[in-house]
């Protein structure tokens, strides 16, 4: 296929997938279905003249899909929780290294065993 040909043909497809994705947009969010029924045949150890499939209903999946800014703001939610508990771990060892000089102990200990020479 020619450059020319190729170039045709992407933007023939960017085309038809924008043109679905806007479908997708217009249309309403997810409706259930009505249920389907699965015809399966009759086994019976004796012929019948008269073999009529059995109708088995079955539901469709009832799940509806979330909202993707639901997810967000969950996403956003849990971040700030970490955030916060990493700001309050951070001052609470300051004021705590104020008052007994902690963070220098350790790190000289630390130092002293990873043989690092400052």
């Amino acid at each position: 296929m020619s450059k020319k040909d190729n170039l045709k043909f992407k933007k023939r497809i960017k085309a038809q997938i924008m043109q679905e994705v806007n479908r997708f947009e217009r249309e309403p969010s997810f409706t259930p279905k009505a249920e389907k029924a699965i015809v399966s045949p009759v086994v019976s150890a004796k012929p019948q003249e008269n073999h009529s499939p059995t109708v088995v209903p079955t539901s469709a999946p009832s799940v509806l899909p979330t909202n993707s800014s639901n997810l967000v703001r969950a996403d956003l939610k849990k971040s700030a929780i970490i955030i916060g508990s990493i700001i309050v771990l951070i001052v609470a060892i300051y004021f705590v290294d104020n008052k007994t000089g902690f963070l220098l102990k350790t790190s000289s200990h630390l130092f002293k065993f990873l043989h690092i020479n400052a």
